[in-house]
């Protein structure tokens, strides 16, 4: 088959010379989205291989129907991809959705957000920026600490579940919802489930790691931010879509969360390596200390890069 690898230079030389010695590979150093549409007005393919920075929209599928059969994504999170239309003209996803084995062993994630939590409330990024200009002040540098607060996570899977461990690490009270009232069963140590009102209320921190779909957009509002014991910290490293980017400024200016760190912003899966248009979030994290803004990288571990790639290789040519 012929395949059109977006992310060839990110993937282990063994996986791409496995996948050359079956199929044709065409690999595209795609820099837009309207290079990606030029691309595939004139080229066609049985197979593409893509990664965030591109949408494999519904344009994108038309121009290349009767052809497609497969879309290959080495990511959990599909809003990428229009997964519904794809499925209507029997074009296969194959991503790492569902594969919780081998997910449970990828911590990069993770570890991303523990640090966005602990450079926030220790202030590293203020007290980084004055060491360099020669200061040696602490006073403005009293931090808050995580011992014996509550920790509150929203989604207790995969990644949850390694996050509540964190947690209960650093010896706070760990509190975690989902949906999904299975994924509760035999917690533990520890770790404790309540509804997520609860969680929204008493939690000092809160993380939001549910998956994102169509039903979970703007799954943390104005009601919700509102909700929040005040002081409240708020990390997202799921998807931005999940949350109301409005309220949370209003929150942040209000005063009623004390800071916020963010891997993902709305729409920043189909951003390239520039943010697209004006973001009121990143406008206000340029002058205010209390919002942490990192660009979608929490899953850009150098391991967790390569297992994902690998195992995503095999996945589709298992399939093949």
């Amino acid at each position: 088959m012929k395949i059109l690898h977006l992310e060839y230079e990110k993937y282990p030389q063994e996986s791409i010379d496995i996948l050359e010695s079956k199929h044709d590979i065409i690999a595209f150093d795609c820099n837009s989205q309207e290079e990606l549409y030029s691309h595939l007005e004139s080229n066609f393919y049985d197979v593409i291989f893509t990664r965030l920075g591109l949408n494999l929209d519904k344009r994108c599928i038309e121009l290349q129907l009767g052809k497609i059969k497969y879309i290959v994504s080495p990511t959990t999170g599909l809003n990428h991809i229009d997964v519904d239309f794809a499925t209507e003209k029997s074009i296969s996803v194959v991503s790492l959705s569902g594969e919780f084995e081998f997910l449970n062993q990828i911590r990069s994630t993770a570890e991303h957000t523990w640090g966005l939590l602990l450079i926030l409330i220790r202030h590293l990024r203020e007290a980084t920026q004055i060491t360099l200009l020669n200061g040696w002040s602490r006073s403005n540098f009293m931090s808050d600490e995580l011992s014996s607060k509550t920790l509150g996570i929203i989604g207790y899977g995969r990644l949850g579940q390694i996050i509540s461990r964190y947690g209960v690490a650093f010896n706070m009270e760990v509190k975690v919802f989902d949906k999904d009232i299975s994924k509760i069963n035999d917690l533990p140590t520890g770790v404790e489930f309540y509804n997520l009102d609860d969680i929204l209320k008493s939690s000092d921190y809160i993380i939001l790691l549910i998956n994102f779909t169509k039903d979970n957009i703007r799954f943390i509002g104005k009601n919700e931010f509102m909700k929040m014991k005040e002081g409240a910290y708020f990390i997202n490293t799921a998807r931005g879509e999940l949350i109301d980017e409005d309220a949370l400024i209003s929150s942040l200016y209000s005063g009623k969360i004390k800071g916020a760190a963010l891997d993902v912003l709305a729409g920043d899966s189909t951003w390239g390596s520039t943010v697209q248009g004006q973001n009121h979030l990143i406008d206000y994290a340029k002058s205010n200390n209390n919002l942490l803004i990192t660009p979608h990288m929490g899953g850009y571990g150098i391991n967790s890069i390569t297992q994902t790639r690998k195992f995503i290789v095999q996945k589709f040519l298992n399939i093949n």
